[in-house]
């Protein structure tokens, strides 16, 4: 029978799978037709980011840069859901503190961090053509501090961890 901790770290593991998969999906979706749309105008395909209509008006660089970003953002959360998927697999509930989950935990957090960076650039380009363009209907990268403020919580955890893998081994010494 498992515990209740089992059970929740399972359940965890679960919804990381699902997310990664769905992340990949999700990728997908923005490669495929972005790629396709460069070869064939006989059928409108959409990326689902309600910038196509850059390419459709000639806008080539504008649409090409603004998709770079959020086909690199899409690849971020992929590997985002990747690391929690790899931290959640290293988690083990007899010994829950070690290096390893702690560089994990740190890489995670660094890479939220970079996930914001990228919301924040992509942003900025988008003010920047709005400005030039004009005709920029909708903002994908439109972004509050949460990725930041997620990068801090996690990194804050990180750190935790580290104390406790200190404790830890203090106390394997000891005894």
């Amino acid at each position: 029978m498992k515990t209740r901790a089992q059970l929740i770290l399972s359940i965890a593991r679960i919804i990381a799978l699902v997310g990664y998969i769905g992340a990949i999906i999700h990728a997908i979706r923005l490669i495929v037709p972005y790629i396709i749309g460069f070869f064939t105008n006989k059928f409108p395909i959409s990326t689902g980011t309600n910038l196509d209509h850059l390419r459709n008006n000639h806008h080539v660089f504008p649409y090409v840069l603004l998709m770079i970003f959020v086909i690199t953002i899409a690849v971020i959360q992929i590997e985002i859901w990747d690391m929690l998927r790899k931290i959640l697999r290293e988690i083990n509930l007899s010994s829950p503190f070690s290096t390893r989950v702690v560089s994990r935990v740190e890489k995670l957090s660094f890479t939220l961090f970079s996930l914001w960076l990228m919301h924040i650039i992509g942003d900025f380009w988008v003010n920047l053509f709005e400005r030039a363009i004009g005709n920029i209907n909708s903002n994908p990268f439109r972004t509050d501090l949460q990725f930041l403020f997620a990068a801090g919580i996690i990194f804050i955890v990180a750190q935790i961890f580290r104390r406790g893998v200190e404790l830890q081994e203090e106390n394997e010494l000891t005894v």
